[in-house]
Order: structure tokens, then sequence, then C-alpha cells
């Protein structure tokens, strides 16, 4: 249930003097955050106007140093940030409403653009009330898929399901999003468009791990990487990769484990790492900028996710030719086919992580041919230009 691809051209004459608003709930460096770049660059080139409005990496009001605001500084985007929470509380969901209702009002957008769960739906709601004539948004993963008690995931399926109710046009970007999306009589307000991606500049593996090594010495110790760009946050399955490390342990000692990124978990991953005598194995290296150009110092990728819409994390280590462990969640089976171009593992299975990253470093071969099949399907199917000519169609 693709959109119709449509000529660049034609995007840009439909939105010629138009003002398209983008929302997202944190200005940090994550997969929502680098589409939201990607596709305000898109629509600036397609000749519209494009703003950004995002709430702070760090939590403090109006804080606009997260990384989402450097990068579209350096492309001239103006931006806008905003004091919105991730976390939930009926006095500081009001306050983000009325703030994005003025701040909303104040732009005037022809479109409104939202990413992710809490902006989705505050943000079209405030769009509603403001009267913005498109109002779109698009899902990274549906929040009532996340590994959380039942009360909880009963709120977010409605959440879900009033953001779907307010906007205009809901894109997803996987099958499985599509599937499993909270409808009820909107199923035509739906559409797929898959992320994608334009190849990237890389440093070499040498000057890569040389990076590495100057933020912690301790890693020129160890021949094997394990890498994750990831934020440190219970959805990305850092515990879970690892718990893998300390079941390899015994017979791979010189294995590290790498992770670009920094998040709430940290603390809770830190302890794991001592209780299970790993510390000196697992390397948390906190906010890289522009993590994705140091990929050639890894070994393996891993993407233990617990759950993901369509990571663009996964399409960068395609290009970059890794081969890549990932949970069998969201759209990764719609990128990776098992044993082709990458391996499987379930959602949180530490001992099929483990057997999966032996069998890896035990057949480099193997590995460096998954990795050549993944970067060709990237390259085949999941552009940045069709993304963004895609999504501007339902613009």
């Amino acid at each position: 249930m693709e959109t119709t691809p449509t000529s660049l051209s034609t995007a840009a004459r439909s939105l010629a003097g138009k003002k398209v608003l983008f929302g997202v709930t944190k200005s940090n460096w994550g997969g929502a955050q680098v589409y939201v770049a990607m596709m305000a660059k898109g629509v600036r080139d397609a000749g519209a106007e494009a703003v950004v409005m995002a709430g702070a990496a760090s939590g403090r009001a109006h804080d606009s140093s997260g990384r989402l605001f450097e990068v579209l500084a350096e492309s001239s985007i103006p931006t806008i940030p905003l004091s919105i929470e991730r976390d939930l509380g009926i006095s500081s969901e009001w306050r983000a409403f009325k703030e994005l209702l003025a701040v909303i009002r104040k732009e005037n957008p022809d479109v409104l653009h939202l990413n992710s769960s809490k902006m989705g739906f505050l943000g079209a709601l405030a769009g509603r009330v403001a009267g913005t004539k498109r109002i779109i948004c698009t899902i990274h993963g549906w929040p009532h898929k996340e590994q959380r008690p039942l009360l909880w995931k009963i709120m977010a399926w409605f959440g879900s399901w009033g953001t779907i109710f307010l906007c205009h046009t809901i894109i997803v970007v996987s099958e499985v999003d599509m599937r499993d999306a909270p409808t009820l009589f909107f199923r035509d307000s739906l559409k797929l468009v898959y992320n994608g991606i334009s190849d990237f500049s890389r440093k070499s593996r040498e000057d890569a791990r040389a990076a590495f090594i100057a933020r912690s010495p301790d890693l020129a110790t160890f021949p094997h990487w394990l890498l994750m760009n990831a934020e440190l946050h219970p959805n990305k399955g850092v515990s879970t990769a690892i718990r893998s490390l300390a079941e390899l342990m015994p017979r791979h000692k010189d294995i590290a484990l790498v992770v670009c990124g920094e998040g709430e978990d940290r603390e809770n991953l830190v302890e794991l790492a001592r209780e299970l005598n790993v510390s000196s194995h697992v390397f948390l290296l906190g906010f890289v900028s522009n993590a994705r150009e140091y990929l050639e110092a890894a070994d393996i990728y891993l993407l233990p996710s617990r759950k993901e819409g369509l990571p663009i994390a996964l399409l960068e280590a395609g290009l970059a030719s890794l081969p890549v462990i990932a949970s069998k969640v969201g759209g990764i089976p719609e990128v990776i086919t098992d044993d082709e171009n990458g391996l499987y593992m379930p959602r949180s299975n530490t001992h099929i992580l483990a057997q999966a990253i032996r069998y890896l470093l035990n057949n480099p071969e193997q590995a460096a041919h998954f990795g050549s099949n993944l970067r060709e399907r990237v390259l085949k199917d999941f552009s940045e230009e069709d993304m963004v000519r895609n999504t501007i169609a339902e613009y």
C-alpha cells in the first residue's frame, strides 16, 4: 500500500511558496530526528519553507543544544525549542498542548508534519484547534508494541487511535506497522512510505578505531568489536547485548561491546555490566557526533531491539556493509532476510544472540557476504530520494 511515486519537479511545484512545520518530541539524535532532518531538507529543496519544533534533548525548557538543532542550523533551517517532556503527566500535557497551540498559530503552516507518539497526539490536537489544513504524522513504531504493563499499553493504544483520528494522513514506515495500526474505521488514512537513506562518507577502519580509542584507550586491547549506535533506552536492547557478552566471555575474552549514544538507562546498564563482571568489555561512549561515520570500526553491528519501526540505524549499517544481527521486530524483517543478508534473533533472547555473534566471528567470509548483500538491498529498495518524494506526495 505504498504511495504512488511523484516526480521531484511535480513535488517542487506543489510545495512552492508553502510552509511545512515539523514537530518531534525530543531534539536528541535518534532515528526519528534523522528522519525529520532529512525531510526538512527535502521539503526546503522542493521549494517550501521548512521549520522544525522539538523538545529539548536535556529535558530543560527551551534548550536548543540538541544535535537535531545543530544539524538543522548547518542547513539554515529555522528551529523552535519547546519545553515538551517525554514523560506523561496531566499538568505537563496541558502545558505542552498550550505551547504547541501557540507555536502552530504563530507559524500558521500549510502542512503540519508530526513525529513520535506524544508529539503526534498533542500536536495533532493543537493543529485541529488552530485550523491547520493538512496534518501528517509519521509513526516510527507504535508505542503499544513496547514491552510495558498492560494498562500502559491500553492507554498507548487509545492515544495512537486518537492520533489517527485527528490527523489527515498517517505515514507508517513498515508493513507490520500498517497491519498493527489501531485504526477502527480510519484505515484509509494510512500510507506506507519506507524510510530511506543516501550513501555517506565513512572513516577508514583504522581511523574510526583510533577515534574511539582516543575516547576510551582500553579499547585498544580488544581485536573484535561489537557496535551499536543507539539511545540508552530499554527499547534498544543494550542490556540484552551485555548479557550476551557475559555468555561469550568464557571462550571469547577478546570482544568489546561499543555503544555510541546516551540516555536514561545508563546507570542501569553500568550496574548490569558490573554484576555480570563484564565492565571492562563494555564501552558506553556517550553521544558521538556523526556516529555513522565510524561504522567501519565494527566487526559486527548489533540491533537487539525490543521495539522498532524501520530503523535508520539498520540502513546505515547496511550501507557500511556490516554483518548485522537484529531482533525480529517491527520492520526489520522487511530489510533483512535471515541467513541471506543478516541474522535474526528473537526479542530479548540472550543465548541466540551470543550464538549468532560466535558464528559470525568464526565465519568471517560469511559475515562479509551478509554485509555485502545488505548494502545491495539498502541501495536498491531504501533510497532517501524515494522517501522524500513519496512523503511530499501526501502533503
